[in-house]
């Protein structure tokens, strides 16, 4: 099982950012907030790693992308 903190850190690249401004970025506190909003709310959201989709599985968040889980 791949946890949260078992996937590497990737840098997003600036056309992530299309202001060109890398201040309105959400934090990782932020991401998760997001999709765990989501995934309660509507069974889905997008994964905070890899920007993949995640599903609710059993009261857990699972992206079919990665394999990130959210517990």
């Amino acid at each position: 099982m791949t946890t949260l903190l078992d996937v590497p850190s990737r840098r997003r690249s600036d056309a992530a950012f299309p202001n060109g401004s890398r201040d309105e970025r959400l934090t990782l506190e932020g991401r998760l907030e997001r999709a765990w909003r989501g995934l309660h709310g509507d069974g889905a959201a997008e994964c905070p790693l890899c920007d993949g989709g995640m599903t609710l599985h059993a009261d857990a968040g699972e992206c079919r992308a990665c394999g990130a889980r959210l517990t």
